[in-house]
């Protein structure tokens, strides 16, 4: 039975590709093409199973559909500041939104089921470059140009995809011990645009490119000289300066916060990690303002995050005896209290 109604998914997917071929006008919207891409984009949600893996490849390589994504994707870019106005309630907005979730569902797909004969690399293209994909995708740059100037449901999908692209590149780089192709200019422009959304009122938004800000000053073990432009960028600095003053104010429970606390905590461990940390860094996080972090830290407010940036602090010897002395009592008081989550967490990082 099973297979019976695997065979009948295929050959229907098989059918509707072949309809959408037939019927696709790229000037054109409307609700059939919406029902026909929202399908496609379910059939890649299920590839990343490893089912329905030859209706996803023939998706993912289709050509027309490649043409439609890079046409909509262009034509959003060329809009600029403009396309702010283009919610999910205008045409061409609801559009753009749907394309960018098929695009965020084949990057998904792609890793799953054609991943060793991917270069993802080739996603991070210099802008005059006039290549075309030959799968269905969006090069980072244009990423970054939907998330700096769409409106928040843009901002939101292609800030997934940016930070799928990013762990894609970063796996096989690792994998393949790789250098980056693109120059430090390009690596540039991308973090600009994430750092500053890494301060977004919306934490998904925040989240994403806090996780996308990490992962790039990661990048520096591979023996690349991208991360210059981490220890020089005045924004990761300004974000470091906020995370300082909130950690030593009160409030440190607060839901809010915590979003924050563990975006602005992984940039941290990633500068920290760095061969050369910034000087800056290691003004701000001296013996004075450590002092007034443990001191606002208790039993309940301790995060996973927090964890380890105290962690990297201790590594980096940034920590005196005193502050081993004081993350030492709390631990002791959190076993008191059961707080089973925190006595696991500060056993990473205090020498008991």
């Amino acid at each position: 039975l099973v297979s019976s109604i695997s065979s009948v998914l295929i050959t229907s997917s098989w059918q509707l590709l072949e309809y959408f071929n037939s019927s696709l006008d790229y000037t054109s919207s409307d609700q059939e093409q919406k029902i026909l891409i929202g399908i496609f984009c379910l059939i890649l949600h299920h590839s990343a199973s490893k089912v329905l893996i030859e209706p996803a490849k023939a998706i993912i390589l289709n050509k027309p559909l490649v043409s439609l994504t890079d046409g909509i994707i262009q034509e959003a870019c060329a809009k600029g500041p403009s396309l702010l106005q283009y919610n999910q309630e205008t045409d061409f907005g609801g559009f753009m939104i749907l394309i960018l979730q098929l695009v965020f569902f084949s990057l998904r797909s792609l890793h799953a089921i054609l991943d060793p004969s991917i270069d993802w690399q080739e996603f991070l293209q210099h802008s005059d470059n006039t290549q075309f994909f030959s799968v269905v995708g969006i090069p980072c740059h244009d990423l970054c140009r939907l998330m700096h100037f769409g409106p928040y449901p843009v901002k939101l999908i292609a800030s997934q995809c940016l930070l799928e692209l990013l762990t894609r590149i970063s796996d096989q780089r690792s994998y393949l011990n790789a250098e980056l192709r693109c120059s430090a200019q390009y690596m540039k422009s991308i973090i600009a645009v994430i750092e500053g959304l890494v301060l977004s009122q919306d934490s998904r938004v925040a989240e994403n490119c806090g996780s996308c800000l990490s992962m790039i000053l990661g990048w520096e073990k591979f023996g690349s000289q991208e991360n210059m432009v981490g220890r020089e960028s005045k924004w990761s600095r300004l974000i470091m300066e906020e995370f300082a003053v909130a950690l030593t104010a009160p409030g440190l429970t607060s839901k809010s916060f915590s979003n924050q606390q563990k975006i602005a905590s992984n940039i941290a461990v990633s500068l920290l990690k760095l061969s050369q940390v910034p000087e800056w860094l290691t003004s701000l996080f001296d013996s004075s303002l450590i002092s007034g972090v443990v001191g606002n830290l208790s039993a309940r407010n301790v995060t996973a995050d927090i964890v380890k940036l105290f962690s990297e602090l201790m590594t980096k010897k940034y920590l005196t005896q005193e502050h081993v002395v004081s993350l030492h009592n709390l631990f002791q008081v959190s076993i008191n209290s059961n707080w089973s989550h925190g006595k696991c967490a500060l056993h990473n990082i205090l020498p008991l």
